[in-house]
């Protein structure tokens, strides 16, 4: 899946287009949804729901650690952009990691870089 050009040109982080599991909770709802892009502050993810902008949300997100094993970084975001997505009725959601644990953030960093490097 392509990202929108319009997306792309606002980033300010390193990304790498990665599609991972990704956990959104909220008071009101909860579901699943699958990145799109991710960097050590933000990703941005196609969803089934429109989320307004400034929504303070739970994430979880499923990553291959560095020895194989799956680890789970857990954030609180909030939704900072959103875009439906045109063939579809899905939205592009643009969420910044307002509330993370370094630890969670390294591990995040630490996958970008694997990723970057080959």
């Amino acid at each position: 899946m392509r990202t929108p050009k319009r997306i792309l040109d606002r980033r300010r982080a390193v990304r790498v287009e990665e599609s991972m599991p990704f956990k959104i909770g909220h008071d009101d709802f909860e579901f699943e949804a699958r990145t799109i892009n991710l960097s050590h502050n933000g990703a941005l993810c196609l969803v089934d729901k429109e989320i307004p902008i400034m929504t303070k949300l739970r994430v979880a997100i499923s990553l291959p650690g560095p020895n194989g094993a799956a680890v789970t970084v857990k954030a609180g975001g909030v939704v900072v952009r959103k875009e439906r997505e045109p063939q579809s009725d899905k939205f592009y959601v643009a969420v910044y990691f307002a509330r993370i644990k370094p630890s969670d953030q390294r591990l995040l960093k630490e996958f970008i870089d694997r990723r970057l490097e080959g």
